[in-house]
């Protein structure tokens, strides 16, 4: 794998015209050149349906978190097995318990097929409030949804607090663990979803290539489950669900992880700068374990979203507090990427953001 370090991407596929991409929460650099090449070598190969090399991803998957491969499910992204989750979950009057906000596509799928949502605000740290999700269990509930570190608030729950949430919940209840920014924690107290797995089989944890290992746009992500549950997921989800260029990509990925993890560090060493320079402008900023910061105007009137497109930065205006709070999601980009974003915030708060 050597020479095989992620470098960025160019400017054209990154950047809309001149304006920086920072909604999204994609990596700032491009994929390995190991996964670039396994792509181009696959493109000769389109005309044949994609099969052996999903295998040889499962393995290495199952390999890095010590279990079998029949504990891992590939998907087109990880939305895709929660599509497949709500399948399973969300028919003939299914209920599951998210928190509000969250990443919303379980929420969404579930609600498409007639089954129910109840959503839980988080609390006034902006974290999951557990207890009250738990609070909401009844016997018509198959799954809570634990998006940790949470999309869009950036933060996390701790072990402790996970290990309260799972001791006595129902067994009929499926806990989907959704960690699609696992590799940029950097706190000790992170629980580990997959050591959970041992006392309590209905543990469901979600990974992603989007982040990390910047597939976003070639689509891979993989649940790690109980063979009995990987076996149901297993038979919902579509055949031939992961192209041959998706497969490569994953397999070459994994294989050379090591050479992204400078951009891993580059990214939180980046969120903290970004992160003070908000705080320092008198934006709420909580602490972040994601490649993005979450920006709380409170009631402020300042529409961030049309005042940053003027200096060609685009964020995203989260819309899930409605009314009572103005709020963006601001993905942590290059350091030249985010000097264009805290020199636009500087010209428009009218002082120092760095």
């Amino acid at each position: 794998c050597a020479g095989t370090a992620g470098k960025m991407i160019p400017e054209t596929a990154r950047n809309s015209g001149t304006a920086v991409r920072m909604m999204f929460n994609e990596n700032p650099y491009g994929p390995s050149a190991a996964a670039q090449a396994a792509m181009t070598k696959a493109f000769s190969e389109a005309n044949l349906y994609a099969r052996g090399a999903i295998n040889e991803l499962r393995t290495l998957i199952a390999d890095q978190v010590g279990l079998t491969r029949d504990h891992i499910l590939i998907g087109s992204g990880s939305t895709e097995i929660l599509q497949v989750v709500a399948l399973v979950s969300g028919l003939n009057g299914g209920e599951i318990i998210a928190a509000d906000p969250t990443f919303q596509a379980l929420n969404r799928y579930v609600e498409n097929i007639g089954g129910t949502v109840h959503r839980v605000p988080v609390n006034e740290t902006l974290g999951l409030d557990l207890e009250a999700m738990k609070k909401k269990v009844n016997k018509n509930t198959q799954l809570i949804y634990v998006c940790n570190p949470n999309n869009p608030t950036s933060t996390f729950v701790d072990a402790r607090a996970v290990d309260q949430f799972l001791d006595g919940l129902p067994d009929h209840v499926l806990v989907v663990m959704d960690e699609a920014y696992i590799e940029y924690v950097d706190t000790p107290d992170y629980p580990d979803s997959i050591a959970l797995r041992a006392a309590r089989n209905t543990i469901v944890t979600l990974r992603t290539f989007s982040k990390f290992y910047s597939l976003a746009g070639v689509r891979v992500g993989y649940a790690i489950a109980d063979p009995t549950v990987v076996d149901v997921l297993h038979r919902v989800r579509q055949p031939f669900n992961v192209n041959r260029l998706a497969q490569a990509a994953g397999v070459a990925a994994v294989k050379c992880e090591k050479d992204l993890a400078p951009g891993v560090a580059d990214v939180i060493s980046e969120r903290s700068r970004v992160r003070s320079a908000l705080l320092e402008l008198g934006i709420g900023c909580p602490p972040s374990q994601t490649n993005f910061v979450f920006a709380d105007l409170g009631q402020s009137k300042t529409d961030l979203y049309q005042e940053l497109r003027r200096y060609a930065v685009i964020v995203r205006r989260m819309a899930q507090f409605g009314s009572s709070r103005n709020t963006y999601r601001i993905s942590v980009g290059t350091h030249e990427e985010n000097d264009q974003l805290l020199d636009a915030l500087r010209k428009i708060y009218g002082k120092r953001a760095d």
